[in-house]
């Protein structure tokens, strides 16, 4: 997303790349793939996994369940969809943008919609290999972020392209209230909040950078001033434009 967002930086592709980013990436097909939290706590997912899907199609002449019980990762290891999920030290279910990752692999590797062996497998599963409480709480988040993903595809999806800063910035809020109906404040911020506000600035940057009203001295103080909102192993997502422009320069006199 980085590079791409920079090669056509800023030939009005950013709004487009960040309204994919942000409710696209609910509806487009994943990777039936996922890893393992490097900081899961000892004992994370232990249980046995469950017994191998022998429940066939889902109905006749229907799509044959997905094993979403388990998951491969990039390793080509089966993993235990139980494992996906990570334990705090002191217990509990961990609830971050990597549980986003998580869940999203468990919906993305179901049917659409999931058969009732599929999901009654995944259940199955999550109650074998973590505690009850955190096995409720991971199958509440599947059973939410599926909400979620209906909504974003019947309400966001359907939008045009945001045209301007106001049009982009009702967007980001109109994705924001579809979040808040599936979840809480505070599962919403674990979930979305930072991945949220990055986008936001990087959206904002994308129209400074093309408004051609600015001074270029202003624009890149105003550019300048949003990067410094960024982590440091996010900002390249604003390159600098005149750098930019002298790169293309450069290319075309070549």
């Amino acid at each position: 997303m980085a590079d791409f967002v920079k090669r056509f930086w800023p030939a009005g592709v950013a709004a487009v790349l960040l309204m994919a980013a942000v409710a696209y990436r609910a509806i487009e097909p994943a990777p039936q793939s996922a890893a393992p939290h490097a900081g899961a706590a000892p004992g994370a997912g232990t249980g046995a996994a469950a017994p191998g899907n022998a429940g066939g199609p889902g109905t006749a002449g229907g799509p044959a369940p997905r094993d979403v019980a388990t998951l491969t990762n990039e390793m080509g290891l089966e993993l235990d969809a139980s494992r996906l999920f990570e334990l705090g030290f002191a217990g509990g279910l961990v609830i971050d943008q990597n549980t986003r990752s998580t869940v999203e692999a468990l919906v993305n590797g179901m049917s659409d919609p999931p058969t009732e062996q599929e999901l009654a497998k995944l259940e199955r599963t999550l109650r074998e290999g973590l505690p009850l409480e955190d096995a409720e709480k991971a199958l509440k988040l599947v059973r939410d972020y599926r909400g979620y993903v209906h909504d974003v595809r019947q309400d966001m999806a359907p939008k045009g392209i945001p045209g301007s800063l106001a049009e982009a910035q009702r967007f980001f809020d109109e994705m924001d209230a579809v979040r808040r109906r599936h979840f809480d404040d505070k599962t919403a911020e674990a979930l979305f909040g930072p991945h949220d506000r990055y986008a936001r600035i990087t959206m904002e940057a994308s129209f400074i950078a093309q408004d051609a009203t600015l001074a270029p001295d202003v624009k890149k103080a105003r550019l300048d001033a949003l990067r410094a909102q960024l982590p440091a192993d996010q900002r390249s997502l604003i390159p600098d434009p005149q750098a930019t422009e002298g790169t293309a320069a450069s290319a075309v006199g070549s």
